[in-house]
């Protein structure tokens, strides 16, 4: 009577023979992964699977193989650290999601290849991202963006004018150019992404000084300063790179790829990311576009402090676009040395006051 195709085969133990060589080990990880990436988007679709790439094959496969690791030898151990250097480079809910991810990865390891690994690989796989290091959803107030450290950005800012010098083309040379100029503008304008690829020739304005924002956050616009560091670049940019790359209408676009289009939001963080790992730039000390945002903010109001300008916050909270007051509060991430010094110089300046007047 032939056997029904509803019903289990009877898994026999193989041969020694079956083990796959060393060597295929790293194409084989990478059917997995891509196997995984096709399991995900049946099931969540391609917003699903994008961020799926982004968690393993941006984030986890690299993590590993900087520890001279495959995914099937993760550890326990393994699986914390990589939640924490997650929540030192991304947002903490992003770090929690791509975390969420990486588990659902294991999972999805465990059920359906783990007697292939023992069969191909003599391993017995165990999912390293227990309940224990599982992403949880973070309160409100760790929901932003870390401050990237002001040596991280410099070190990949140098990097990336480094590599306009040594553009081997002109296509190069282009692609460096607008790279550059465009890390510059997120670092010292604090644009939001839509901002920033909403930015048309027009809106740029040198002998005002002003960068008009059309596209803001629930459709306002607001006028945001050029700071002095940005104002050699971009007129360098508009008169000498700009013209390369598109036909310099006003209504254009003012960062366009080589074939004049228009970036995605998803495809700036992309480039970002990959240009992070050109520079060779530590883990830990990678960022975002909106953590640009965040250092741009905490730096202004530092700059605004130290001449004394009044009521620096209220000016920050104009150049980013904030509604309240207390999101600005918020993104102005100050640590703990500086906040002493706050508050030492409110100390001296009431005694001084109190000490006038019984005198």
């Amino acid at each position: 009577m032939p056997r029904s195709y509803l019903q289990p085969v009877a898994r026999q133990t193989p041969a020694r023979d079956d083990l796959l060589d060393p060597s295929e080990w790293p194409i084989y990880q990478q059917d997995l992964v891509d196997a995984f990436f096709t399991a995900t988007l049946a099931r969540a679709g391609p917003s699903g699977a994008g961020t799926a790439r982004s968690a393993i094959k941006a984030h986890l496969v690299p993590w590993l193989e900087q520890r001279s690791k495959y995914v099937w030898e993760a550890t326990y151990a393994d699986a914390d650290e990589f939640a924490v250097a997650l929540r030192t480079q991304l947002r903490p809910t992003t770090a929690s999601g791509y975390l969420a991810v990486a588990a659902w990865f294991y999972d999805w390891l465990c059920d359906r290849h783990g007697l292939e690994l023992r069969r191909r690989l003599g391993v017995t796989l165990v999912d390293p991202i227990d309940r224990f290091s599982r992403g949880a959803r973070p309160s409100r107030d760790e929901q932003l963006v870390p401050v990237p450290r002001e040596e991280a950005i410099a070190f990949f800012l140098a990097y990336a004018k480094a590599a306009v010098t040594s553009a081997c083309s002109d296509v190069k040379w282009y692609q460096a150019a607008r790279n550059y100029t465009l890390w510059l503008v997120a670092n010292w304008a604090g644009l939001r992404r839509a901002e920033l690829l909403a930015l048309a020739g027009a809106d740029v304005d040198l002998d005002t000084g002003l960068i008009t924002v059309r596209a803001g956050k629930g459709g306002k616009g607001r006028m945001v300063h050029i700071q002095p560091p940005l104002v050699r670049t971009l007129m360098w940019y508009l008169d000498d790179v700009r013209p390369q790359g598109s036909t310099r209408r006003s209504d254009e676009p003012l960062f366009v790829s080589c074939r004049r289009r228009r970036f995605s939001e998803g495809g700036l963080a992309t480039l970002l990311e990959r240009e992070q790992d050109r520079a060779g730039l530590a883990l830990e000390d990678r960022f975002s576009l909106h953590g640009l945002r965040r250092a741009f903010a905490t730096r202004l109001y530092k700059q605004l402090r130290t001449e004394r300008v009044r009521d620096p916050l209220v000016y920050v909270q104009y150049e980013l676009g904030h509604r309240y007051l207390s999101t600005t509060q918020h993104y102005c991430q100050l640590d703990d040395a500086y906040r002493a010094t706050l508050a030492r110089e409110a100390g001296v300046a009431l005694v001084n006051r109190y000490r006038r007047r019984s005198l």
